[in-house]
């Protein structure tokens, strides 16, 4: 096999592996254009994103979609980790919590924190959308995400 058909067969596999795993509970992972992903949803329109800079030089984030929607901008986001307090994060454009100052770094690296060593998260906007989602595989999918603001 040349080079190039072993890199498209490779290519193929990746993309084929993260779309086909679509079913719910489940924390995928992959990579595309300097972004390290990780995912996961729990019903129609529910997911929680993470984008970890790997090469793409922007910060990386933790993004909630809810019904389909972000919560509107500079809104606050609830977030209890396994029935604890619960606790708000405001959140800027598309519902992301953005690494992309001193103290947006802080709060990322403490939400990435509490996301990949508990067991589950209930998110809530501030319209009243909520959903709870697995955190069981968030740990091996989100790996070494570095927030890659300077």
């Amino acid at each position: 096999m040349t080079f190039a058909v072993i890199m498209i067969s490779l290519i193929s596999h990746h993309v084929h592996s993260w779309t086909s795993n679509t079913s719910d509970e489940i924390w995928r992972s992959g990579w595309g254009q300097g972004w390290a992903e990780a995912q996961v949803t729990h019903g129609s329109g529910n997911e929680i994103y993470v984008a970890c800079e790997n090469g793409s030089g922007q910060p990386s984030s933790v993004s909630f979609q809810l019904a389909g929607k972000p919560p509107r901008i500079d809104s606050e986001v609830i977030l209890v980790f396994d029935k604890e307090k619960p606790e708000g994060f405001s959140v800027g454009a598309n519902g992301r919590i953005v690494a992309d100052c001193r103290a947006c770094e802080a709060n990322f690296s403490y939400v990435l924190g509490k996301l990949k060593s508990h067991s589950s998260i209930y998110v809530r906007f501030s319209d009243g959308r909520e959903s709870t989602f697995t955190l069981k595989g968030a740990k091996k999918a989100i790996g070494d995400c570095k927030p890659g603001w300077p």
